[in-house]
């Protein structure tokens, strides 16, 4: 009977249109016996029997392998038939085949298996089929509830009929996992099943513990094995637990609100905070324990940081301007007490505001107690209160912030010191107005003003007061003109003026001069009063130009001309001075271009004692004799060589071929040569002299530098010390054009000159002046008193010679003797006076 229940259940191994028919052995050769990591002991024997079943080298009949060897396997196996063009198809499954492999039907296409068992069983019978043996495939898959390793062998069958025929067996490894318990354990939430033992009057007595996960053990101070099916009562931290769950069941008999399920205990030295959650069917309790340590340190945290921060904080209600609380800093900031800021509402710092603000950042302008303005950033964001939604907001105080930026976009736009427009400011409104003038709408004018003897007192009293005359000297501007006209500073002592409207040139003109009498007008400046004069040159647009550049550079050229005429002078625009301009700049290039040998020459002015009426020696005056323009003045050229430059070469050939001809001259002769101050700007000054007396080997007692008070202006320390450095080689210093400077007494107390060269413009009047007579006597006398030898310029009468003996002026030069004289002139003069002696010398010069 044993024997026929077996042969029936191998029966069900073969497909209904293989039961009874024979068998042909196919072809196809097997291999030797595959090495198969299984588990399994029986397993091995399947593997063995396959073996067996191979004739030689063929691959297993499909009926005497199913219905032999393995047919007692057959409750968890399956036959697989792989045909071309066809889905792969399960023939017959065993029952415990199919369980496992989770199929409702013992025949079925491969594809309805769940992915995971259809994916082993397709690379198990690739790889049978591939390598014409058995081959083991592994999959995970839950089997009776528990995670298990299902080993899916692949047995390659030979049959008769079309297909390939796959013997596929599956058995879950013992190795199982529970999936409950996985899940419940891979949480840090405790949870534990319980169920209530109730005492004759139906109160919970205690709780017997059904189930326990790790992280409930943990929280309670257990082993979760340990405690399984015994009293919560008897887990010692858990006592707490039982009590509030009694409580809970009290309450919810009485229909009582049941209380706040929170557990506090020490475990272990350390405080356990817990929140309770319970969930209550058919008697049955499942409890969770979610531990709020680190929530309740959080939240000590935001209260120290809320409290404690430095930076203003308050927290309002989402729904309403009401406020929930508020930080020191807050309170600090708006100058209110903590309960009067609680009372308060948002529309109370914030007057005005509509609705309630949304979260984000926003600027905005807050009120304090005392009604001041704050500018603050206020970063708002969402939170929560307990269950109810609310506003934390962070208050940054910009107010001074503000101000700076404030500040600083002031000064892009206007000069700091002054507090006038600045260059900027200018160029953008000079350009609208063009624009504006040009489309024939407003017709302006432009003034350009430049001070005078502002450097002088800058120089002489500090920057400060320099400072002081700028700021005054904007503020009078700002008086005269109209609330559309704008002044701009450009930089140094440089203003811009724009009289916007249709102005006459009558009125333009007019205000021209108001400002000049503004500007010269005495101004106080510690105990000082400083005078200064301006210098104003005006162009209209657009009849002068329709550009702004060519606008201002009209201005500039009237500008130029009013320097030129003379202090305290204003001009308009006028078309040739664009000529006159032009002419200068093809001087200037000329002189760049110019061969200083052969076109620059010196003549010589004598210079005369008046005591004896002897010869004392020459002025040397530098010429030029420019190839197209014939002579050129020193007044014209000597300028543009100093602005671009070409002085200091200028000023070394002059020395070189000074002292070369005074050398030639009697001993007791002496040569003066005028100084530039851009040529001690230098730094080279003293070397030059140097070189030149060495290369002439002329006496440096017989060599005397002319400086005027523009050197010690410039740089009054560093220009000292080069004129110590000539004074140590031994060459004379002689102050020119004394008494017109601002200040020329203060600079006899800072070096020892050796001459005052009184100026020609008080040697002309002393004849019909007292006071040109007056200060030449102060001159001749300070000079007296101090040592210091005294030169008359410009002497041209006799009258003027008589006076200048009576006062005993030392020397004179001037007409009235000889004007200047080029180097044979020179050599006639010292014959005159030297006689024969000198011809000698001229012939050797």
């Amino acid at each position: 009977m044993l024997l026929a229940i077996q042969a029936r259940d191998r029966a069900q191994l073969l497909p209904p249109e293989m039961q009874g028919e024979a068998v042909e052995h196919p072809t196809a050769r097997c291999t030797a016996d595959p090495d198969i990591d299984t588990e399994f002991d029986d397993v091995g024997l399947v593997l063995r029997r396959w073996q067996a079943a191979c004739i030689d080298g063929a691959l297993p009949p499909y009926e005497e392998l199913a219905l032999g060897s393995v047919g007692r396997f057959a409750d968890e196996m399956a036959v697989v038939r792989l045909q071309p063009g066809t889905d792969s198809f399960i023939l017959r499954a065993g029952p415990r085949f199919s369980s496992i492999a989770a199929l409702s039907e013992p025949a079925a296409v491969l594809s309805v298996l769940p992915f995971a068992f259809q994916r082993a069983i397709s690379s198990a019978i690739e790889l049978a089929r591939t390598a014409a043996r058995p081959r083991l495939a592994l999959c995970r898959s839950i089997v009776d509830g528990m995670v298990s390793t299902v080993e899916v062998l692949a047995l390659p069958l030979s049959c008769r009929w079309s297909g390939e025929y796959f013997l596929v067996f599956a058995r879950p490894r013992k190795n199982q996992i529970d999936l409950a318990r996985l899940l419940i354990n891979s949480t840090d939430e405790g949870i534990l099943a319980l169920s209530a033992l109730e005492s004759a009057g139906g109160e919970a007595r205690d709780y017997q513990i059904l189930s326990i996960n790790n992280a409930a053990a943990r929280l309670l101070g257990v082993s979760a094995e340990d405690m399984r099916f015994r009293l919560l009562s008897q887990a010692n931290a858990a006592c707490g637990l039982a009590r509030l769950l009694d409580e809970r069941g009290v309450a919810r008999a009485h229909g009582v609100a049941a209380p706040s399920l929170e557990l506090e205990y020490q475990l272990g030295g350390e405080t356990v905070s817990l929140q309770v959650g319970v969930a209550e069917t058919d008697g049955l309790l499942a409890v969770t324990l979610t531990d709020i340590r680190e929530i309740r340190n959080r939240e000590t945290l935001f209260r120290s940081l809320f409290d404690d921060n430095p930076v203003p904080m308050y927290v309002r209600q989402a729904d309403g301007g009401a406020f929930l609380n508020v930080n020191t800093a807050a309170l600090n900031l708006y100058g209110r007490g903590r309960g009067e800021f609680l009372a308060l509402g948002i529309a109370d710092l914030e007057p005005g505001v509509a609705g309630l603000p949304a979260p984000g950042e926003r600027f905005v302008r807050h009120r304090t107690a005392a009604g001041s303005e704050l500018d603050v950033i206020e970063y708002a964001r969402n939170i929560q209160v307990g269950t109810a939604p609310a506003t934390l907001s962070t208050i940054v105080d910009i107010t001074e912030r503000k101000r700076a930026e404030d500040r600083i976009s002031f000064l892009a736009h206007h000069d700091p010191l002054t507090g006038v427009g600045n260059r900027t400011t200018f160029s953008k409104e000079i350009e609208e107005a063009v624009g504006a003038a040009v489309a024939g709408h407003q017709p302006f004018a432009l003034l350009l003003l430049d001070l005078d003897d502002f450097k002088a007192v800058n120089d002489t009293l500090g920057h400060a007061a320099g400072d002081s005359l700028l700021v005054e000297t904007a503020a009078r501007i700002r008086k005269l003109l109209r609330r559309s006209d704008l002044v701009a500073r450009l930089g140094g002592d440089e203003f811009a003026i724009l009289l916007r409207g249709a102005l006459s040139r009558a009125d333009v003109e007019t205000l021209a001069k108001r400002i000049i009498q503004a500007i010269s007008e005495p101004h106080a400046y510690e105990g000082h009063k400083l005078s200064i004069g301006a210098s104003l040159g005006a162009a209209i647009a657009p009849s002068d130009a329709r550009e702004a550049g060519t606008l201002l550079k009209c201005a500039d050229l009237a500008l130029y001309r009013s320097k030129r005429d003379g202090k305290g002078a204003f001009h308009f625009f006028e078309p040739e001075m664009d000529a006159e301009m032009r002419d200068r700049r093809e001087l200037e290039l000329e002189l760049r271009c110019a061969d200083l040998d052969r076109e620059l020459e010196l003549h010589y002015q004598p210079i005369i004692s008046v005591k004896t009426g002897a010869l004392r020696g020459f002025e040397a005056l530098v010429r030029w004799r420019n190839p197209k323009r014939g002579m050129v003045s020193p007044a014209e050229f000597i300028p543009l060589a100093e602005e671009t430059g070409m002085i200091e070469a200028i000023g070394r050939w002059v020395l070189d071929e000074a002292c070369r001809r005074a050398a030639t001259w009697p001993d007791d002769l002496v040569i003066a040569v005028n100084a530039s101050a851009v040529q001690f700007r230098q730094g080279q000054f003293a070397q030059t002299i140097g070189q030149a007396i060495a290369r002439s080997r002329l006496d440096p007692s017989r060599l005397e530098i002319e400086i005027t008070e523009s050197v010690l202006l410039a740089d009054t320390g560093a220009n000292l010390a080069v004129l110590q450095q000539l004074k140590q080689i031994g060459v004379r210093i002689a102050l020119d054009d004394f008494g017109t400077g601002y200040s020329s007494m203060s600079y006899l107390r800072c070096f020892p000159f050796s001459r005052l060269k009184i100026d020609r413009s008080f040697v002309r009047d002393i004849g019909s002046s007292r006071e040109s007579m007056a200060i030449v006597r102060a001159i001749i006398g300070l000079g007296a008193n101090l040592g210091i030898d005294t030169t008359a310029e410009g002497v041209e009468t006799g009258a003027q010679l008589e006076l200048l003996r009576r006062e005993r002026c030392g020397e004179i030069q001037g007409f009235l003797f000889s004007p200047p004289v080029d180097g044979a002139g020179a050599a006639d003069i010292i014959a005159s006076y030297r006689g024969n002696k000198v011809q000698v010398l001229r012939a050797t010069a």
